[in-house]
């Protein structure tokens, strides 16, 4: 008899166009290697009762099983249940999915003996299907005599029927292998978990749904992702059932009435199109529940129309994100654009009242930003509640982490460094979000990728034309003789970056600095106090640059505080009205000599304004500065003030001392900047500097 494990292995094996080893079974389905190869004789003991070869097993190669003539699929579809032992989730799942679709009450004897278990049994799987309904806010009633049946509305049946196919199809996981097999691999399934009346639709009219899918997009001009693939087949697989057993449907539009416009439906086409493909006369509700289904989905290729009042709450949420864990990142308009858009279809997805699509990138968001999906999922319910009144918990949460995806790739993101690039395709079966992550990881640890554009994985198998690109990098396993293909982890974790390490230049070099690297760390968060994520920041660009500037450093010209200044460049008791023009008379020094322009000095006001009191390095000194590449190298000018003026420093206002310093290179000034620190941490110099009446007198304290 076989288990559940085996049958999924047998799957695996006769959808496989090459030899799989032990291991990668065992990596598949989350078990030991021992416990496959304890599975495959099971699975041989099963072919022999038919007299079909046994499993192939090539030392070095790996398993190879062929299903000769289809028997295997034969054998598995007429023994259905009966041909293996259940576990107790298969079994809470056959339950659930035979009072979801078939409609008429049952009892714990007649799902007894279709199991083929005991009574007790199926009375503890009852009590796991009434948790399940109860979550999915299903009303299930078991009475004595009266038997075991759902009674609600036809709405949430159907929401159900959505989610227990999830359960089933595991859509969350296997999109590509459901959409490259045209769903034929969903049939034995639904045999299995007692969904006949869906099987019976489904081959009646599986690739009518699946031609009514292309026409949605092609009328379109757009493409959806491969979760929204699965989504939208099973919409349509879930309301031809039950519009063909007679089930109507209602649509209570009070509570939504920003999505009563078609917004580009055409209603009249895809109705005709329906009727055309299946009889089936689809009425005004079902017409407005597949475009609210439709419109649910993320699409590529399309300019979303974006409403205001989501660009509001897109800025809102990250605002929160900012002030709630005390972090700053660069947003931009593109991320504010996406999070508006995925605004826009989530209030469809509300309206559905169905939880999005939960796939391993969310679980690893989850994971690895809690407190982001934290402040997130708060702050988007307490909005959706003043605005819609109430909302579903789940539907919430889970749309909360998708919107945290947007966000973690912004606070990824790093600027990016010129480089010879090379194009890459990303193919992701996921959503929008995903990919953005998977871009922004792309670029912040390697230096020369140019991401051409993000697809899907059916846009992938179904391109018409050739892709250009030389590498196609995908978060599923992908099998081109066309293509070179990678596969990663969306996050791109360490074993993906050592895959990627031969075909793309790293940002951040493995050097022997990390003791430097600390301490620096510990310095500048001590006097600039940093933010966390700043201090990861700056760890990032100390990494990644360092081995490049010490070794800059052996080769360029270090001038010192004596080859910049002159007297014409220092300048004593100088009366300054405020900071700005303290910073003015420090710079006219440089521009008489030619050394700088006006633009320069305006652009020191300016981040003197933007950034506050930074210039303030010392009790009483300022050290306005800036990296200007266009100078023929560093320069330097000191000026005191009769009347200290604020920098708008919390500790070391008011200053008196103004030392300016501009360079060309970002290690041309480190030598004056060490002569600096040096010569203001004498206290008795720095009073001196202070007291000095002329500027050859202050020279001869420097030099």
């Amino acid at each position: 008899m076989l288990y559940e494990r085996c049958v999924r292995i047998i799957e695996i094996l006769i959808q496989s166009r090459q030899a799989m080893t032990t291991g990668e079974l065992a990596s598949l389905l989350s078990v030991s290697s021992r416990t496959i190869r304890s599975d495959l004789d099971v699975i041989d003991e099963w072919l022999g009762g038919f007299s079909h070869e046994p499993v192939v097993r090539i030392p070095g190669i790996g398993i190879l099983l062929k299903d000769i003539n289809g028997q295997i699929q034969m054998h598995l579809r007429e023994k259905g249940t009966g041909g293996y032992v259940m576990s107790s989730a298969e079994r809470v799942r056959s339950i659930t999915g035979w009072l979801l679709s078939e409609g008429s009450s049952t009892s714990i004897a007649e799902m007894a003996e279709k199991l083929q278990v005991s009574a007790a049994t199926v009375s503890n799987d009852l009590q796991k299907v009434k948790s399940w309904m109860d979550r999915s806010c299903i009303h299930m009633v078991s009475k004595p005599h009266m038997g075991i049946t759902v009674r609600d509305t036809e709405n949430n049946i159907r929401r159900g029927c959505i989610m227990v196919l999830r359960e089933m199809l595991e859509t969350g996981t296997h999109q590509q292998e459901l959409i490259g097999m045209r769903f034929t691999q969903a049939e034995s399934l639904l045999r299995k978990y007692q969904m006949t009346s869906f099987c019976n639709v489904l081959n009646a009219w599986r690739e009518k749904i699946l031609f009514i899918i292309r026409e949605l997009q092609d009328s379109a001009h757009v493409t959806i992702s491969d979760n929204g693939f699965c989504a939208m087949f099973l919409y349509l697989l879930t309301a031809f059932t039950r519009m063909d057993r007679g089930h109507p449907v209602s649509v209570k539009r009070q509570t939504f009435p920003h999505i009563e416009v078609p917004s580009g439906f055409d209603y009249n086409r895809i109705h005709d199109m329906i009727l055309d493909q299946t009889g089936l006369d689809a009425d005004e509700n079902e017409m407005f529940l597949i475009h609210a289904e439709w419109m649910s989905l993320r699409k590529f290729g399309s300019s979303q129309e974006i409403n205001v009042e989501h660009v509001l709450i897109a800025k809102e949420l990250i605002a929160e994100v900012k002030d709630s864990l005390e972090i700053e990142f660069e947003e931009g308009d593109d991320t504010v654009l996406d999070l508006a858009a995925h605004l826009s279809v989530m209030q469809y997805r509300l309206f559905l009242n169905i939880p999005a699509e939960h796939n391993a990138a969310l679980q690893e968001i989850e994971e690895t930003f809690p407190d982001v999906c934290q402040v997130v999922r708060q702050k988007l319910c307490a909005i959706l509640k003043e605005r819609l009144g109430t909302v579903n918990q789940e539907v919430c949460s889970r749309e909360a982490v998708y919107i945290s995806m947007y966000i973690v790739a912004c606070i990824l993101k790093n600027p990016l460094e010129a480089a010879v690039k090379k194009d890459v395709i990303i193919v992701c079966n996921s959503t929008v979000a995903t990919s953005r992550i998977l871009e922004n990881r792309l670029k912040s640890i390697f230096s020369n990728v140019n991401v051409v554009k993000s697809i899907s994985y059916h846009e992938f198998i179904s391109a018409a034309q050739p892709l250009s690109c030389d590498l196609i990098i995908s978060t599923l396993p992908l099998e081109s003789t066309q293509y070179q293909c990678v596969t990663v982890n969306p996050l791109l974790k360490l074993e993906d970056i050592n895959k990627l390490m031969g075909m793309f230049m790293l940002r951040m070099q493995n050097v022997d600095f990390n003791k430097y690297i600390s301490a620096t760390i510990n310095i500048v968060a001590r006097s600039l106090e940093l933010k966390p994520e700043e201090r990861i920041k700056l760890s990032i660009e100390l990494t990644r640059d360092i081995k490049e500037e010490v070794q800059g450093l052996d080769k360029s010209h270090k001038p010192a505080v004596r080859n910049l200044l002159d007297e014409s460049l220092v300048a004593v008791n100088v009366h300054a009205r405020n900071c700005y023009d303290a910073i003015q008379l420090a710079g006219d020094l440089l521009k008489k000599k030619g050394y700088i322009t006006q633009r320069h000095i305006d652009e020191m006001i300016r981040i003197k304004r933007k950034l506050g009191g930074y210039m303030v390095i010392d009790k009483g000194v300022a050290l306005p500065h800036l990296l200007a590449p266009e100078l023929s190298g560093p320069c330097m000018s000191v000026i005191t003030l009769d009347k200290p003026v604020r920098f708008n420093h919390a500790d070391n206002d008011p200053v008196d001392l103004i030392v300016m310093l501009l360079s060309n290179h970002n290690t041309a000034h480190i030598k004056v900047l060490e002569e600096l620190v040096d010569l203001l941490g004498d206290a008795k110099k720095r009073e001196a500097i202070r007291l000095s009446t002329s500027a050859y007198e202050l020279l001869s304290i420097i030099s």
